[in-house]
């Protein structure tokens, strides 16, 4: 149990730093903006998360499925920011709505997506 944390320890330092690196590079200039970096790291994190889904290599291997998909992926996207900034948009409800559907509509469409292209393999 403890090498199991140690190992998802690692992979969400990982996640987390891929997940700063691309807000460092989608900069959303205001709160009362669309959270696109956020929005961005959770359509690609449900991309990824579909893909590996449908992976024997690392679904069927605790190790590495506790390093990647609760790892990584778990440090790599957020509900919690999701939550943020949704309440930060409050003052501009169409926003704050259209993040909202967008974030999960695109999600799991990413997800299904990234599913249909680990099952080609």
């Amino acid at each position: 149990m403890l090498n199991f944390g140690l190992v998802a320890a690692l992979g969400a330092a990982l996640g987390s730093l891929a997940r700063l690196q691309i807000s460092y590079w989608v900069q959303t200039p205001s709160e009362a903006s669309f959270p696109w970096s956020t929005f961005i790291v959770n359509v690609i994190g449900a991309l990824l998360i579909g893909l590996i889904a449908s992976s024997p290599n690392i679904m069927n291997n605790e190790t590495r499925r506790h390093f990647v998909v609760t790892g990584i992926l778990g440090g790599f996207t957020t509900f919690s920011a999701i939550a943020v900034e949704t309440l930060q948009l409050a003052s501009t409800p169409l926003i704050s709505i259209t993040y909202v559907v967008a974030t999960f509509a695109v999600g799991i469409a990413a997800t299904h997506l990234g599913s249909l292209l680990g099952d080609r393999k």
